[in-house]
């Protein structure tokens, strides 16, 4: 548990924020409007939650600086919310746990393997020859790293992970539990009988810098060159990466989204959960997939696309309110057949 302990005023003025109200009991965790407790400090960043500020206990509340409603709770108002809270959070969570620097007995290292220093190698780890392996590394029990894979500095892989041969990671990576990077892509020949033959994916995974990716995600090979996931890229658990995407920096990719090969996902673009791309496209930078989205061409740069197949949400969502209306026209396209009938019985 953290030991830190910090007032509202004080911690309004961390976060660069301004105190709206007064409550002397210390702030010593972080919770939601709903849990939270006079020690617990929480944030409002959706206004369909604004009710709960009449019902929380929560010692303080962040808020939007122009945020005006009812509220039980010392308010600490702030440019942006989200923000503050997860810096917030920096100062309530324990400890991270830091793996002290060595090699366990039962870890498996290959010939002509690098290992940095400080770097930490835990239980039932493998490394096979000619891993290069960056200083500060966390490689937690259970990893499997295949031939001349390469990690740079401060990397974590979490238990589980795997990496295969010749996978390239760069900085300040985190690859969360049991995540596979650089299994064989998808690719296969098919002869006029239908039997298919697997094609040799000789390419390799890079990727850059500050990058996580979470549990269960799986990043292929290229068939040739590389799969590319860039800078500053983040993905959330149980994402399909196919052979030779790319992946531009900063991208976010939510939960069970698939991308079929050969696909471009631009700078600052957005997935959302379980979204499908079709392959040999492009999703233009800073781009939105609405949930759900089957995206079956191109996305051009600084549009919200939604539905399937994907299409501007302005026009998606005018589709979906006229689908609601279908039971009432029912009615009254029945209504006039039954009147026509009637009128069609006076006149025989």
């Amino acid at each position: 548990m953290s030991t830190a302990s910090k007032t509202p005023r004080e911690l309004a003025a961390i976060l660069g924020g301004e105190l709206d109200g007064e409550h002397d009991a210390p702030i010593t965790s972080v919770a939601g409007l709903r849990e939270a407790g006079p020690s617990d400090l929480s944030f409002l960043n959706n206004t369909k939650y604004a009710k709960l500020l009449k019902e929380t206990r929560a010692g303080a509340v962040l808020v939007a600086a122009s945020w005006e409603g009812e509220h039980r709770s010392a308010l600490i108002r702030v440019e942006n919310p989200d923000a503050a809270f997860a810096k917030a959070t920096e100062l309530f969570r324990p400890a991270p746990v830091r793996r002290l620097p060595g090699t366990a007995a039962s870890a498996v290292i290959g010939r002509d393997v690098v290992i940095g220093k400080d770097a930490h190698i835990g239980e039932n780890v493998v490394i096979a020859d000619g891993v290069h392996i960056g200083d500060r590394c966390e490689i937690h029990p259970g990893v499997v790293i295949g031939e001349k894979a390469a990690l740079g500095s401060d990397v974590v892989l979490h238990a589980g992970a795997v990496l295969r041969e010749h996978v390239i990671l760069g900085d300040r990576v985190i690859i969360h539990n049991n995540a596979v990077i650089g299994s064989d892509g998808f690719g296969y020949s098919v002869d006029a009988a239908g039997v298919r033959t697997k094609v040799p994916q000789v390419g390799i995974v890079r990727i850059g810098d500050d990058v996580e990716i979470g549990a269960c995600v799986c990043v292929d090979r290229a068939r040739f060159g590389e799969t590319r996931i860039g800078n500053g890229v983040k993905i959330d658990n149980l994402v399909q990466i196919a052979h030779n995407v790319v992946v531009q920096d900063h991208a976010v990719i939510v939960s069970q989204t698939g991308i079929s090969g050969s696909s471009v996902v631009g700078r600052h673009a957005i997935l959302a959960g379980q979204v499908g791309v079709a392959g040999h496209l492009t999703i233009g930078e800073h781009a939105v997939v609405g949930a759900q989205g089957g995206v079956t061409k191109d996305v051009p740069p600084k549009t919200y696309v939604w539905g399937t197949p994907a299409q501007p949400f302005e026009q998606y969502s005018k589709s979906l309110a006229h689908v609601s209306r279908l039971p009432k026209l029912q009615q009254k396209v029945a209504a006039l057949e039954a009147r026509i009938a009637q009128l069609e019985n006076a006149e025989s």
